[in-house]
């Protein structure tokens, strides 16, 4: 890669994304149970990777299907411009996991069984927009797996965890960039490349979001912990998504293939 001559645009985005790479796996999910240890085994119980999956699977990708993708009019050969993009996106997804968190968590516990569907689609939908950001929007089997690939880095609770998904993702850009899927099949799994990854979210996400979400069921403090875990939460999503979809931007316009974690 040093032979390549890159803009100085693009060399800080690579900064950005070896800062990425390198860095660990969120805070917040340990921080929040200091917090609300007690309740612990309960937002186990109500969060089941089960949940998660039903979330995932009842999204039927409506977050697709919602999306206008004719209002992404900048130029997705300008790096900058589709960066500007991802930011907007970013302000809306924050808002209403604000909005959305601040709500259920006013409820307590009843309130998880509306809000954790509602984050998993929300999830699904920025990391779409994001990926239409960059001018990758295709509604296939492949691009649906690379998506819940996203959601398992952004959800990854170690570093092993993280690790993985990482080079998933990049195994990911390689099969969709020849178009081969029976390469995706083997790589996920007997079943679909989707149904595979699926499982592997719901696993991660059941322990991630039940983490951060113990404190919500608290009395009086539900509301504000509710907003803040969600913000938290989309943000990681965002922050993942744009990691992989900028590689696979750096691929298709600068020739730039970045290495997965050894």
């Amino acid at each position: 890669m040093s032979q390549l001559m890159v803009l100085p645009y693009v060399e800080t985005v690579l900064r950005e994304q070896d800062a990425y790479r390198a860095a660990r796996p969120s805070l917040l999910p340990r921080a929040v149970r200091s917090v609300a240890g007690p309740f612990d085994k309960l937002a186990h119980k109500l969060i089941p990777p089960e949940a998660i999956e039903a979330a995932i699977r009842g999204a039927d990708w409506a977050a697709s299907n919602s999306i206008r993708s004719s209002s992404i009019k900048h130029d997705f050969t300008d790096l900058e411009a589709c960066d500007e993009a991802v930011r907007e996106v970013r302000r809306w997804a924050l808002g209403y996991a604000v909005t959305g968190g601040g709500a259920a968590g006013a409820f307590g516990a009843l309130g998880l069984m509306v809000d954790v569907p509602a984050t998993v689609a929300l999830a699904l939908r920025t990391s779409r927009l994001v990926g239409l950001s960059y001018g990758f929007g295709a509604d296939t089997e492949a691009e649906r797996t690379y998506i819940l690939d996203i959601l398992q880095l952004a959800g990854a609770n170690s570093q092993e965890q993280r690790d993985e998904a990482i080079r998933r993702l990049a195994e990911g850009r390689a099969a969709i960039g020849k178009e081969d899927w029976q390469k995706i099949v083997r790589l996920a799994g007997q079943t679909t490349g989707s149904v595979a990854a699926t499982r592997r979210v719901a696993t991660t996400l059941g322990v991630n979001l039940s983490t951060r979400k113990m404190a919500q069921i608290a009395p009086v403090i539900g509301a504000a912990v509710g907003a803040g875990v969600n913000a938290a939460f989309q943000n990681d999503v965002a922050d993942a998504a744009q990691f992989a979809y900028r590689a696979r931007w750096l691929e298709v316009n600068e020739r730039i293939l970045e290495s997965a974690p050894a």
